[in-house]
């Protein structure tokens, strides 16, 4: 897909972005998580702490505080709603396919991750790249975290 879209794709797009951004725009922390990281995208200063609570592999709650533009807002908004009850190699997986589809190497996610296609878009703009990846390296610096942690 390119990043031209024609007008009522881009207006449903931008309606769509829209409903999911506002979901984060408030922080959302949690009072005990099992990992806390911040990122912070060095090209564009966007940043995220981001909380999580787990059960062996698998997550069970997310808690975030997001200063980003719309794509990282975007990928948080996804995550705090699709990753409580995944299993971190779930996580690790739409991660590895956001980053492809960013190279044009994959599709966009499906299913539950579907609204991940928004960031399509994106694809032409690598100076972006950076904040559209802020929460999908969040997430996989917490679960590396939670492994080291289970290995020492």
């Amino acid at each position: 897909m390119s990043a031209h879209l024609d007008d009522d794709l881009l207006e449903l797009y931008s309606t769509r972005l829209h409903e999911l951004t506002r979901q984060v725009e408030s922080d959302h922390r949690l009072e005990s998580p099992d990992v806390t990281v911040d990122q912070r995208s060095p090209i564009c200063g966007s940043t995220l702490t981001l909380d999580l609570s787990v059960d062996g592999e698998t997550v069970t709650d997310i808690g975030y505080a997001v200063r980003a533009c719309s794509l990282g807002q975007l990928g948080t908004a996804v995550l705090a709603r699709q990753l409580p009850g995944k299993s971190f190699a779930e996580a690790e997986r739409i991660s590895a396919q956001i980053r492809q589809m960013l190279k044009q190497e994959a599709e966009a996610p499906q299913g539950d991750w579907k609204d991940l296609e928004l960031l399509l878009p994106a694809i032409d703009m690598r100076h972006r790249h950076g904040s559209a990846l802020l929460p999908f390296e969040a997430v996989c610096e917490a679960i590396a975290e939670l492994r080291a942690r289970k290995n020492d």
